[in-house]
């Protein structure tokens, strides 16, 4: 969301809130646009509704639509076809598009780091510390598709990282692993020192899994 060009010929690159079945694709829309027009003000374009509202509200707003356990028979037929999809992971082709994803989970953990440090300036920790634990999700599954491990959910995520990956991977210690410590987030308050706290060693984990990774590949 929030892609385009302004006025003067500028772009800007969209960002990725969340993922949706693809036959709910029309209900995201009828979504947005029903918000749009109930909450936007007069003259409002709707990049400018986004950056006010902010990505955390949008992901609010559509996370019912990621619900999977209510999905119909036919939500499992792709768009055009009339056989239910199958996914396959193999070599060739599908190997490099599974190299790409990795690279492209590592940016986007980049992107969600910058999103917490403009939070943390404008003293919004508790948007800062969503971002920041958005980041350490990319990175993980990174590292977890990396090694062959498909997972979607964010349980799933933190769940498998440390049955795959050993402590000192992302420098985790004193024998805390990498679920027990991101999920400090619930138990603190989103305060100016713990929101810095938890930016930084963010970063690290970002850093650390790069290294990893190419140390592996090596």
């Amino acid at each position: 969301m929030g892609g385009g060009v302004d006025g003067n010929g500028s772009g800007r690159v969209a960002s990725k809130v969340l993922k949706v079945p693809s036959k709910r694709g029309l209900d995201v829309l009828a979504q947005l646009l029903d918000d749009y027009q109930a909450n936007s003000s007069a003259g409002e374009l709707f990049n400018e509704y986004f950056d006010r509202n902010g990505e955390k509200y949008f992901y609010d707003l559509l996370k019912p639509l990621t619900d999977l356990s209510n999905l119909q028979a036919e939500d499992y037929i792709d768009w055009g076809q009339e056989e239910k999809f199958s996914t396959a992971i193999g070599v060739g082709e599908c190997a490099g598009v599974l190299i790409d994803l990795v690279s492209t989970l590592f940016l986007e953990a980049e992107e969600k780091l910058a999103l917490a440090w403009d939070s943390f300036e404008n003293k919004a920790f508790a948007d800062s510390l969503y971002f920041s634990y958005s980041a350490r999700i990319h990175t993980a599954k990174a590292l977890l598709l990396d090694q062959g491990v498909s997972c979607n959910t964010q349980a799933g995520i933190l769940g498998d990282f440390d049955k795959h990956f050993a402590p000192e991977t992302l420098g985790h210690e004193n024998g805390v692993g990498f679920q027990e410590e991101t999920l400090q987030i619930n138990q603190q308050e989103p305060s100016e020192s713990f929101g810095f706290q938890y930016f930084s060693r963010s970063a690290e984990i970002l850093e650390k899994a790069r290294v990893y990774r190419q140390t592996k590949n090596n």
